[in-house]
């Protein structure tokens, strides 16, 4: 069990919630295909959000200048967005977070998540020791028009990492080719798979799902559903 220390800079902090599942542009595709690719909907459930309370609008000229708050920028007595640099607008967090030794937090934009005129930008916190809550900033990539982040929805998104793990990969390479039971089987899969998008269109074999390759046997665990993630009690 890795301990996560939340210590709220203000008596008014964002809600911190798991992220969720659903997503706009998700649920707007044909049968909400989207939803099927467990891949994609594994990862935009693999950590915690922040959630808005209010609506903020802003607007960038374009111009060597940062962009203006024309709408939401003081919630509850305190600030909620600031100004930052050129072209980027920063999100008061109203948390520090603090690890254990070893364990970092990356922060960006929700998975999956979209904001119309402006993008995500990411960063890693060396939160076993970093004393002081930090901001979430978005680059707005629309100018002389407004742009608004919704009440209610996520503008950090972020989980833990083990910040010694990546030091430790190593890579091994291997052919496809060499292996010949391997492709034989990827091959019979990928024939059931067009076989079922011709019998049974808008539907996926599960195979990810199973861990059944095409004749049924198990060649990997079966998928049990996505994680669920404590959230703090505020």
């Amino acid at each position: 069990m890795t301990k996560i220390t939340l210590t709220k800079t203000h008596q008014n902090s964002p809600e911190i919630k798991q992220s969720r599942v659903r997503r706009d542009w998700m649920d707007n595709t044909y049968k909400n295909h989207a939803y099927q690719c467990l891949p994609l909907t594994s990862a935009n459930v693999n950590g915690w959000e922040l959630i808005l309370p209010q609506d903020v609008v802003v607007e960038w000229s374009g111009l060597n200048e940062p962009p203006k708050v024309l709408e939401g920028e003081i919630y509850k007595g305190r600030p909620l967005v600031v100004p930052s640099i050129v072209g980027i607008i920063s999100f008061t967090t109203g948390w520090a977070i603090n690890t254990e030794e070893d364990y970092d937090t990356w922060i960006s934009g929700s998975p999956n998540y979209f904001v119309e005129g402006a993008v995500p930008l990411s960063a890693t916190i060396p939160s076993a020791w970093w004393p002081d809550e930090f901001n979430m900033n978005w680059k707005i990539t629309k100018t002389k028009e407004p742009v608004t982040f919704k009440a209610g929805q996520p503008f950090m998104f972020f989980n833990i990492f083990d910040n010694t793990m990546l030091q430790k990969c190593e890579f091994v390479v291997e052919n496809l080719w060499d292996k010949k039971e391997l492709m034989e089987s990827r091959q019979k899969y990928g024939d059931k798979k067009m076989k079922n998008n011709t019998e049974n269109p808008w539907t996926w074999t599960q195979g990810i799902k199973t861990g059944l390759d095409a004749d049924g046997n198990h060649i990997g665990p079966k998928n049990m559903g996505l994680i669920k993630l404590q959230e703090p009690t505020l």
